[in-house]
Parts: C-alpha cells; structure tokens; sequence
C-alpha cells in the first residue's frame, strides 16, 4: 500500500485487519463516527470538515479535510469501486494525466486517502486545452488490465421501478423515447476502438489552483469504447461556447471521412444521455440544467445529420 504523506503519523501497513476495529466501533455512530475513527487509526490528525454519506449510490461514506479526501467502503460495491479508481488512477499517471495524489490506501480497496484537489476557475483556453490533452492520452488501448466498476443493478422488481419511474420522468420532460431506444441501440454496435474515461464531464476535469495544471476525477469506470466518446462527452458538458467549439473542432479534426456516420450516431447518442441524466439525477452538482442540455441535443442532431449518422 501507499504510505502516508507528511502531516500525518505513519502506522506503516495497515491492512485490511488493522483498522477492523474503527469500523466496529464506530458503526454505532453512523457516518462521521466511521471516518472519524479511521482518520485516528491513520493518525491523521486535521479536523474533519464534513463527511457525505454515499452509501445507497456509491458504497461509500466521504469525509473532506483540510487538504485531504477519505473515501472508506461501506459495501462491497463501495470496496471494488475504490479498487477501481486505484486501478485508473495508476494508469493514468502513466500516461501523463493529472488524477489526485493518493497518499494512502488499503491493499484491499476498503479505503483511500488522497490529497483534495482545490479547483481553480473552470473554462477559458487553457483549460479546454489541457482537458482536450488529457482525452487524447487517455484513448490510446489497451486499457488498464482488471475490471471496471459498474454500480449493482439491484433486484430486478427494484430496477423495473426505477425504470418506469424514469421513462415517466423523461416522458414528462418531453423525451423522445423512441429516438432514445434507436440511438441508444445504434451506439451500442459501434466498435470499442479506444479508451474511455467513463465519465469525462467537465466538472471532472479540474484545473487544480495550487499545482496550477489539470486534474482528472474519477477513475473507476475506464474500460474501452468507442471512438471519442471521452471528447463529446466533454463537449456536451463544456458551458463556454467558445470552449466548446474547440472540443468539436478537435473532434471534427480526428475523424476520417470514412468513419464520420459512426461518430454522428456517438454525438448524438452522448447529447442524449447527458439530457437524460440531467433529468434522472438532477443532483449531478455540475451547475449545467436540462435546457442546457436540450441545447446541446439540438446541436448534436445537426452534427448528426452532417456527419451521415444513419438514424
């Protein structure tokens, strides 16, 4: 495992047993008594400024220091999701791409400090640049050796609740379901060709005002997709227009012609699901609403078109 930086006192190697005993004892004292406990077993001694409980979504409870962010499991789901931002953060750092500084972490997955990135002002030049750099270190296969992590789907009565529950919602917000269903259907045949970050929105990729460069955040989704999804994804969730010209013209500028149907059908298929989900998770905490989005559809429906997306 990864020793501790200085500010803290180094326990050595503390396994997965060794802090069996701040979770026991803390499980009556819910989330914070949890952190509070292993931070002391970590010998971490900044004061814990607010922890977040994201065990129903994530498997995780979070507590955010002064400059430090503690991630401990909670569920299983929890320990293989941080075993798989480890995984990404290593694979990333060998290509050359800012991730948060991992100070400490559980040969098992159970828990992960690292250092909290502070972000600077978001958009401008060289802030698309460097997020456009960092999409383009990161598609190159093969992707990192291990699996993934994928959020449990949960009982199946569950999962159909939760589905209709959204179809309503999408219906309500004016979603054409049948557009959805046909090019969702259509990006799923594209050929995984590069690398994806799984999640490359722009409130991911952080210029870091105290190391003055980009930050990627997380790392637990990478596997191979089609080709540049990491870009549009970007795309679509870039606010300044400008900026966002940039990412399309960097996408326009890597596309063949031959291949040019195949990336219509992924802008598209990005625009929607981005619209999606900020109708199905409106606590996305990005700043972006489904006007923007919607904009952004309309926008990608005509780049579509252009590029001979066949549906």
């Amino acid at each position: 495992m990864t020793r501790a930086r200085p500010g803290s006192r180094d326990r050595g190697a503390l396994g997965p047993f060794a802090v069996m005993s701040a979770w026991g004892s803390s499980a009556a004292g819910g989330a914070r008594g949890r952190v509070s406990a292993l931070l002391a077993e970590l010998g971490v001694t900044q004061p814990l400024l607010a922890v977040t409980d994201l065990g129903m979504r994530l498997g995780l409870v979070q507590g955010v220091l002064t400059d430090r962010i503690l991630d401990l499991a909670v569920t299983e789901s929890g320990r293989l999701r941080l075993r798989a931002e480890l995984r990404g953060r290593r694979w990333a750092e060998e290509r050359g791409i800012g991730v948060p500084e991992v100070l400490a972490a559980a040969d098992d997955g159970r828990w992960l400090l690292s250092r909290r990135v502070h972000p600077g002002p978001a958009g401008g030049a060289r802030w698309t640049e460097e997020a456009i750099e960092a999409a383009v270190r990161i598609a190159p296969p093969p992707a990192p050796p291990g699996e993934p992590w994928r959020a449990p789907e949960g009982a199946a009565l569950r999962r159909a609740r939760a589905a209709l529950q959204d179809a309503g919602r999408l219906l309500r917000e004016g979603v054409p379901l049948g557009e959805l269903r046909a090019v969702r259907a259509a990006a799923r045949q594209l050929p995984l060709a590069e690398v994806g970050h799984g999640d490359l929105r722009a409130a991911n990729a952080l210029m870091d005002g105290e190391l003055g460069q980009l930050v990627v955040l997380e790392w637990a989704g990478v596997e191979a997709g089609p080709r540049h999804r990491d870009l549009l994804t970007l795309w679509a969730t870039t606010a300044g227009d400008e900026d966002r010209a940039r990412v399309a013209d960097v996408v326009l500028e890597r596309t063949a012609g031959w291949e040019e149907p195949d990336v219509g059908i992924l802008w598209h298929a990005v625009a929607l699901e981005q619209l999606v989900a900020r109708i199905t998770r409106p606590d996305r905490g990005d700043g972006l609403d489904a006007a923007f989005a919607r904009a952004r559809l309309a926008d990608a429906r005509t780049l579509a078109r252009e590029l001979g997306s066949p549906v």
